[in-house]
């Protein structure tokens, strides 16, 4: 999700959103040859049974310098704690535990900004993420600062969390506060400091909240499980790739997300990206059970709308009733600009 970046690279043929690159080359190989309860491309996370129990679940993410941040932007130590914290995000939407970590750097120098610094963040954050160090890689380049994560975590057969499965009516539910991460950025960009204490530079991930969401799912109302996607490039688009693989459409209601004074503007909760919050869909019966872990875990939340009967997958935005139109529709890292 690159927020610093204009070029649109160039390549042989027709030029590819990131979105039509992976309809044309990654979704029709997604699943290809795999056992029926293995998870392939198209969630958040891989998913790998080790037993009949427990699930291994898989995810790699990147932080490149130039794409997605300035080097202004990130002290060493925001460095690691982006990192993982954006690649945990992605466990906790499969409703997993954190587990492992491999660790894969590109950099023109060493230490350069991997030094000492960077390294006593990555050790701080395995210890709040509950992550082992397993292993990696370390590469010279000619070019920018680039880190790789994989994340691993596990989760009980069956109790894993997933984009599908949701039904017309459900809720829609988000964690936090969708838009202020991109303020945050913009206000970055612009030469503000927060000292690292901002949700950009220190996103959240909903580990508690998703662990005690699970066990109380699974004590009160174990043959439901929620529809659950990562918000990384956008309120808005995230809630199309969730209608999308549930054949259904959208209605939402952003209000509540623009309040009080001096917060995120619609197009920042809308498209801005990089929350790294948590987007649901529940039955209204189980709206209770959400509340109930939201204030055992202090983890504030907000329901946004429901998901409506539209094969064509549209959404309906509004601001307290009214409508409206959105500015843009998402983020598109290989467009240089957001989708419009």
């Amino acid at each position: 999700m690159p927020r610093s970046g204009t070029r649109r690279p160039r390549g042989r043929g027709q030029i590819l959103t990131e979105t039509e690159w992976i309809e044309t080359f990654i979704q029709p190989r997604a699943n290809k040859g795999l056992r029926s309860d293995w998870l392939g491309p198209g969630d958040d996370a891989a998913l790998l049974p080790l037993d009949d129990s427990e699930c291994s679940v898989l995810t790699v993410d990147a932080l490149v310098e130039g794409q997605h941040f300035r080097t202004e932007w990130l002290d060493d130590s925001g460095l690691a704690r982006r990192l993982l914290r954006s690649g945990v995000s992605d466990l906790t939407a499969m409703g997993a535990r954190p587990r492992g970590l491999l660790l894969s750097i590109e950099t023109p120098e060493l230490p350069g900004r991997v030094g000492e610094t960077f390294w006593d963040s990555v050790d701080q954050e395995c210890q709040l993420l509950d992550l082992k160090l397993l292993g990696g890689n370390v590469v010279a380049t000619d070019g920018p600062l680039a880190l790789h994560a994989t994340c691993i975590g596990s989760v009980g057969i069956g109790r894993e969390w997933r984009r599908n499965g949701a039904s017309v009516d459900d809720l829609l539910l988000v964690s936090g506060y969708p838009g202020r991460a991109a303020q945050a950025r913009e206000q970055i960009a612009a030469g503000q400091s927060f000292a690292g204490k901002d949700p950009w530079t220190a996103p959240e991930p909903r580990l508690l909240f998703a662990a005690t969401l699970s066990t109380l799912l699974a004590q009160e109302a174990p043959q439901l499980l929620p529809a659950v996607i990562d918000i990384s490039d956008g309120l808005l688009l995230d809630l199309k790739r969730l209608c999308q693989v549930n054949g259904c459409g959208a209605r939402i209601d952003i209000g509540a997300l623009l309040e009080p004074v001096g917060s995120p503007t619609a197009d920042q909760v809308l498209s801005g990206g990089e929350d790294y919050e948590l987007l649901m869909a529940i039955p209204s019966s189980a709206r209770s059970i959400v509340a109930k872990a939201a204030d055992e875990t202090g983890t504030p939340w907000h329901e946004i709308g429901t998901l409506t009967a539209n094969q064509d997958q549209q959404i309906e935005v509004l601001i307290q009733g009214s409508d409206l139109t959105p500015e843009n529709q998402g983020w598109d890292p290989f467009s240089g600009k957001k989708i419009r």
